[in-house]
């Protein structure tokens, strides 16, 4: 295979994220940031209030230097005419090299044109990444103005967040104070999870003072996801370390789940001695059932051995990851280690997941289980869903079934016509 071959076959996977890190490490040349640094404090001013305004004759100025026909003089082509071979390029790897060269000559006026030519053109590349890079190409030079276009656009929050991470990565203060201004009503601030992901991986502490603004939500979910990806860059042990310096028990605990799952995929053996080092079984419950089918997947006897070593509220969770697995092999061991954990906190729901671990494969086992769930609607709605699927395929024993034991009285009757 020639080397451009291997390039297009795998150019999909690492294309975004080669271009981003582009974006970040060869947006200018180094001899000239500090030229640029300087042309972007001239730019702006600040107003009354502290926010950034645009300075307008120190953009035009930079327009002067950023002039079409200034930057076409290889071949004469104007960005326009860039823009219209490079979507046609079939190599990703080179469409997007090309595309990176592109913006990296594109003056702070000249961004409106070329995303409003790039949403038009029909193209060969991923359109939503590449747009992404022409909107974080747009977020170097003027964030305020590249917000304000993808506010008139589709798919304006998705537009939003590229531009906002990027610029949080630039200017952290001056992303944060537009997403806080820009946020009505009372729910999660959508534009705050984009300005988290930009700032936290060049300030953790920052990026989790704002998270734990945040209600519990999506947006605040996102929020942990991209600072507990940062943390790992700084190293596993410092990761693990982090949750403890959060006050909030429900940030501390969403850190947890979210530090375990990614430790899940380089150590399950550490993650698992993590999660059972903690002396909160709230902070446990948080990540026991990933760790445990984690486990489970390479030793079920050992994951269902680590089960009890957790606090009692994580376990229902834990056995939960376990049963599963466990079922698919011995579904009469499985019965009989879900019976030793009878008396557990929340144990209904490991009763369920056994019920639903073998439902099709023992249908009367299945239904004698549902009798031990002590919540009466949980009881019920098992019931009726799992006879339900089981009358699908066999009505007559699920009728004979319904007539032999105890069951509630609706559940009976639907059943029994």
């Amino acid at each position: 295979m020639t080397r451009s071959n291997l390039i297009f076959t795998h150019g999909a996977v690492f294309s975004v994220g080669l271009a981003a890190a582009m974006i970040a490490n060869s947006f200018r040349e180094p001899g000239a940031r500090e030229a640029a640094s300087g042309d972007d404090r001239a730019t702006r001013r600040q107003s009354a209030d502290g926010s950034a305004i645009i300075n307008p004759d120190a953009v035009s100025n930079k327009n002067r230097t950023s002039d079409p026909q200034v930057h076409s003089k290889k071949g004469g082509e104007t960005p326009s005419d860039r823009l219209a071979g490079i979507v046609r390029i079939t190599d990703t790897f080179e469409r997007q090299r090309a595309l990176m060269n592109l913006i990296d000559t594109l003056g702070p006026a000249e961004f409106a044109g070329v995303a409003d030519q790039f949403r038009e053109l029909d193209h060969l590349g991923d359109s939503r990444g590449e747009y992404d890079l022409i909107l974080r190409g747009w977020a170097k030079a003027d964030p305020l103005t590249a917000l304000d276009y993808v506010g008139q656009h589709p798919n304006a929050k998705a537009g939003s967040a590229a531009i906002l991470s990027t610029w949080a990565g630039n200017d952290a203060a001056g992303a944060e104070r537009w997403a806080l201004d820009h946020h009505e009503g009372d729910g999660p601030n959508p534009y705050l999870a984009a300005v988290i992901r930009g700032i936290a991986g060049n300030d953790v502490a920052t990026a989790s003072r704002l998270a734990q603004t945040m209600p519990q939500s999506r947006e605040r979910a996102e929020a942990v996801d991209a600072i507990t990806h940062a943390l790992f860059l700084q190293g596993v042990d410092a990761a693990m370390a982090f949750p403890a310096s959060i006050g909030d028990e429900q940030l501390r605990g969403g850190f947890v789940a979210a530090i375990a799952n990614r430790l899940i995929d380089k150590d399950v053996t550490k993650a698992a001695a993590w999660v059972a080092s903690m002396d909160q079984g709230d902070l446990q419950n948080r990540a026991a059932r990933n760790v445990a089918d984690a486990m489970a997947k390479l030793d079920p006897a050992a994951a269902a051995g680590w089960v009890g070593t957790l606090k009692p509220e994580a376990r229902a969770e834990a056995a939960r990851g376990v049963i599963p697995i466990m079922s698919r092999e011995d579904i009469t061991g499985t019965a009989q280690w879900v019976s030793k954990l009878a008396g557990t906190p929340n144990y209904d729901n490991v009763v369920e997941e056994f019920v639903w671990s073998c439902n099709t494969r023992a249908p009367e086992q299945s239904a004698v289980w549902i009798q031990g769930v002590s919540n009466p609607d949980q009881q019920r709605r098992l019931f009726n869903r799992m006879l339900g699927e089981w009358a699908q395929h066999d009505a007559a024993a699920v009728k004979q079934w319904v007539a032999s034991n105890n069951v509630p009285d609706d559940v009976r009757r639907r059943f029994s016509r």
